[in-house]
């Protein structure tokens, strides 16, 4: 009886052993999958977008924001150009006039391009 017993313990512990490897494979497994398709999307935005100043923003002071991030912010005193990669699916443009706080919207494509702004009045537009 007590060799039945015992039998049995080292079959359930074998069959836990079996299961602990296997659930561990499995983790390492879905870990590895995660961060190839995690890689994978870092390198789909591959395009850049060059945002050139022109003389007449010059001596402006103005805000540059891609979505949510700020680009620039002062005023140039020479011809600027900011190089920027893209990090969203849908990627636009904000220019802020400081003097007037008025807010300009260009929206930009899904390929590389270079954008050149000049001023008309208050507003910024893209040449």
């Amino acid at each position: 009886m007590k060799r039945k017993t015992a039998r049995a313990n080292n079959t359930f512990l074998l069959g836990s052993l079996i299961m602990i490897v296997l659930v561990i494979i499995v983790v390492v497994l879905f870990l590895f999958a995660a961060f190839r398709i995690y890689d994978k999307k870092n390198d789909r935005f591959s395009e850049r977008y060059d945002i050139v100043l022109g003389t007449s923003t010059l001596g402006s002071p103005l805000s540059i924001y891609m979505n949510d991030s700020l680009l620039f912010n002062g005023t140039p005193q020479s011809p600027l150009t900011l190089s920027v990669g893209r990090f969203a699916q849908e990627s636009s443009l904000l220019i802020i006039d400081e003097e007037t706080e008025t807010v300009s919207a260009i929206t930009l494509s899904d390929r590389s391009q270079t954008v050149t702004l000049k001023k008309e009045g208050n507003r910024f537009l893209k040449e």
